[in-house]
């Protein structure tokens, strides 16, 4: 029997190491070989207490993660019961000031809702991706804001892999609703037009643009001093992440909302 380490089983090692390498592949059922009382079988010893270990550590993870999916779930439902209630409301509301207050309030929430929504169907519960998000975003508010037969079309260019976490995706995502509503309400005189959103990043920055071809401000707009609720909210959300709003009033309406990383 082995007593030091000159007298080392190679076939013993490779076991050792096999188990090992099947934890790394969350794999935490394989046990190593006690052959007797030697150094090898001490640590062979550790490694199938660490197997142990693990093993519970990684079903109190899948509990905590099942648990954050119906945090998740839940907030998901509950935002949708109101907008749904604020939905049947519109029904009963004449007035088009209260019926597009109540609208833009539903949209908000909407955001907010599909942030919830995409995490608890995430692999990933702490971010999502942020592309499907803007194009699924972009589509309901389309679909709540135009006339059936309009052709307001989106390009998006937006860097693939880039993820976001909940802090990150309430507040960019609302400012998107606020922009793109604005678009949608304002822009276009007639029923044809584009929206482009542009989203990518450097070392320093992530960069999002948002820009239409339609009308533009009226006439000696000024940003300050006649923004109303929707503007205030862009630039309310866009401190919240630390960023920086640039409008353009060229061709349109361009935004560029600079979030440092």
């Amino acid at each position: 029997m082995p007593n030091n380490i000159n007298d080392t089983n190679p076939e013993r090692v490779k076991e050792i190491l096999d188990v090992i390498m099947s934890f790394a592949r969350l794999d935490f059922t394989k046990k190593t070989t006690l052959v007797g009382d030697d150094y090898m079988d001490a640590i062979g010893t550790g490694v199938n207490m660490l197997g142990e270990e693990l093993e519970s550590s990684t079903i109190s993870l899948k509990e905590k993660e099942q648990l954050l999916k119906e945090i998740h779930h839940r907030v998901k439902n509950n935002l949708q019961i109101v907008s749904s209630l604020l939905n049947l409301q519109t029904e009963n509301i004449v007035d088009k000031r209260y019926l597009d207050l109540i609208i833009e309030s539903r949209n908000r929430i909407n955001s907010m809702a599909l942030v919830h929504e995409m995490l608890y169907s995430s692999k990933d519960l702490s971010k999502i991706e942020i592309s499907e998000y803007i194009q699924r975003l972009s589509t309901g508010i389309q679909q709540s804001l135009s006339k059936i037969d309009s052709n307001i079309k989106f390009n998006f260019n937006i860097q693939p892999n880039l993820y976001f976490d909940i802090d990150y995706m309430i507040p960019i995502g609302l400012i998107l609703n606020e922009i793109i509503s604005n678009s949608l309400k304002y822009a276009f005189n007639g029923d044809a037009g584009s929206i482009t959103i542009e989203l990518n990043s450097n070392d320093i920055n992530y960069n999002l643009s948002v820009k239409d071809d339609g009308i533009g401000f009226k006439e000696n707009f000024d940003v300050k001093k006649d923004s109303n609720l929707g503007m205030q909210l862009i630039y309310m959300l866009s401190e919240q992440v630390d960023g920086k709003v640039e409008i353009e009033k060229n061709k349109g309406v361009s935004y560029l909302i600079t979030i440092p990383k």
